[in-house]
């Protein structure tokens, strides 16, 4: 598909606008983060969001508007505390979820009879809304899952080719998506942080309450409450501790591959030379960590980092949206730097068990971050593909591992090192923290190589590598 790219003049939205009417699908700026549009009123536009986006269609969808006076139109009612809000926080980044009409689809709102609305802070995008002429479903305008689009070129590098237009405004200025509230609960229930913050939504309502996250067979009534969301390629990790702790481990982790840490400038100077640096910028300043967030997630990507840690932060104010994406992007996995255990998996070759087991224990939010290594790595440029499609019903993605030879440095760093034969670890000495994979969790005999079988072979033996890995107590 080729996509054309609109500046945010009359002519141009006027333009871009028509694609909306046609059916078509135009990413536009917010406050918040860049928006992927379509006709909410039009099932088969909507659908081509989620395909551009890849999106679970039980996500549910965000539903933009330009004046508060549409607003009637597509639900029920408007509660007298949803109006209290509207007066206050609209246009902004609010969203509040109401009871729908008929008039909107069941694929925006995933089936349910509520769905969010929100009317945008930003000028263009409610000067492009009101020339559309409809109301746009419109999530953030990046692949699913990715850290969201702040800027022109993040929307550019994820979706150029997959929409109809792009319109090229500036950079976000909140930086973290709207906050969603909930007005048809019995109490006002905030179920995503966003730029309005709940000591705020608290002052004109009283009583709010913070929503948990979904659980895996329910269907969420706001986005980002159920799938990982904003990741890097790399694994990220929230980490605790004291700064010794943190140097020490962040020191050993560096050895199996390029480490990033995101983290405050107030930290920058405590953290050791081996790790990439990525700024939040100050600890006192909410907002230039709300704004700073995505790009900084997506700089990972750019400078090939293999893993990536993260502070805590505080669960209040705009720091609470700030520690919601940190923890989605991490699939809430939280390391204590004191306590934490750096594995390491050995096979022959590094292409078929030990990238399985690194895969699998780094999946299972285990107190320790796993790497793996070959005894004779002979040029293999990757995975075994029957391993990658082994452990992917899991969720695992091996796609982008590569063999790396065991080297001195690698089992001097580890604080335990997990062989999978008996020849294996004979090889690499009977060291008090080497052990074979089935030794350590109080079984006996090797996990058998699948190299050369079939993919029933390869299926069984990441079977087995997941329940003798389940069975590991770090």
């Amino acid at each position: 598909m080729e996509t054309r790219i609109f500046e945010a003049t009359a002519e141009d939205l006027q333009a871009a606008a028509e694609l909306i009417k046609n059916g078509e699908t135009v990413t536009f700026p917010t406050e918040t983060v860049y928006g992927l549009g379509a006709n909410a009123l039009d099932e088969a536009a909507v659908a081509k969001i989620f395909e551009a986006k890849g999106r679970p269609s039980d996500n549910p969808l965000i539903v933009h508007v330009s004046e508060l006076s549409e607003v009637e139109g597509f639900v029920e009612e408007i509660p007298q505390g949803a109006r209290l809000l509207a007066e206050k926080f609209w246009p902004g980044p609010l969203t509040m979820i109401l009871k729908k009409k008929e008039i909107i689809p069941g694929c925006v709102s995933a089936g349910l009879n509520t769905v969010g609305i929100r009317i945008p802070e930003n000028e263009t995008a409610r000067a492009f809304i009101r020339a559309c002429g409809v109301p746009l479903a419109a999530p953030s305008a990046n692949i699913s899952g990715k850290p969201s689009p702040t800027t022109f070129e993040h929307v550019f590098e994820d979706l150029n080719g997959r929409v109809a237009g792009i319109i090229r405004g500036g950079d976000a200025r909140v930086g973290v998506e709207s906050t969603v509230i909930d007005m048809t609960s019995e109490t006002p229930t905030v179920l995503r942080p966003g730029g309005v913050s709940v000591e705020q939504l608290r002052e004109v309502l009283g009583d709010v309450r913070i929503s948990s996250e979904v659980k895996k067979d329910d269907i969420p009534k706001a986005p980002g409450m159920k799938y990982k969301h904003y990741s890097p390629k790399a694994l990220v990790y929230i980490l605790g501790g004291d700064d010794e702790a943190e140097r020490e481990f962040l020191s050993k982790r560096a050895v199996f591959g390029k480490v990033a840490v995101i983290a405050f400038d107030e930290m920058k100077d405590i953290l050791p030379v081996c790790v990439h640096f990525i700024s939040l910028g100050s600890k006192s300043s909410p907002e230039s960590a709300a704004k700073r967030l995505f790009d900084c997630l997506r700089e990972c990507d750019k400078v090939g980092a293999r893993e990536v840690y993260a502070p805590e932060i505080l669960d209040e104010g705009l720091w609470r949206a700030v520690k919601n994406r940190l923890y989605k992007a991490a699939a809430g996995k939280r390391l204590d730097a004191q306590t934490a255990k750096s594995v390491l998996f050995v096979c022959t070759g590094n292409t078929c068990r030990s990238p399985m087991a690194e895969g699998i224990f780094n999946s299972l939010g285990k107190n320790g971050v796993a790497s793996s290594s070959g005894l004779c790595v002979l040029g293999a440029r990757g995975a075994e593909e029957k391993a990658v499609e082994a452990v992917s019903k899991w969720g695992i993605d091996l796609k982008s591992h590569v063999p790396i030879q065991t080297t001195q440095e690698m089992l001097d760093c580890a604080d335990i090192v997990l062989a999978m034969t008996t020849s294996h670890k004979w090889t690499l000495f009977d060291d008090e923290k080497v052990f074979t994979l089935k030794e350590f969790v109080g079984e006996f005999g090797d996990v058998a190589d699948p190299y050369g079988g079939d993919i029933e072979i390869y299926e069984n033996c990441a079977v087995e590598l997941k329940r003798l890995i389940e069975k590991i107590e770090l």
